[in-house]
């Protein structure tokens, strides 16, 4: 198992993996873009709070297609099972 941190950690906004190996830095993803995937996950994160039906799904939707692939070009999957944990 391994552990991704994404936030505002460091100059290059990239983000933290926690695995096996010790504790490594990942650049490479621009502060604006990550900024814009911090929001887009506050929406979603937000968006499981709405009671009314259909409400969620159509709040996430505009949204989810852009996080996952946020996470599909950045976040690498090591096959083993990854816990991603996101720092504001």
């Amino acid at each position: 198992m391994r552990f991704i941190i994404i936030g505002h950690i460091g100059s290059d906004a990239g983000y933290w993996v926690i695995d096996a190996n010790g504790i490594h830095h990942v650049g490479g993803w621009g502060v604006d873009r990550l900024a814009e995937f911090a929001s887009a996950t506050a929406i979603l994160r937000e968006a499981v709070r709405l009671k009314t039906p259909g409400l969620a799904e159509a709040a996430t939707k505009s949204v989810m297609k852009f996080a996952q692939d946020q996470i599909s070009e950045h976040v690498k999957d090591s096959g083993k099972g990854t816990t991603v944990i996101l720092v504001a």
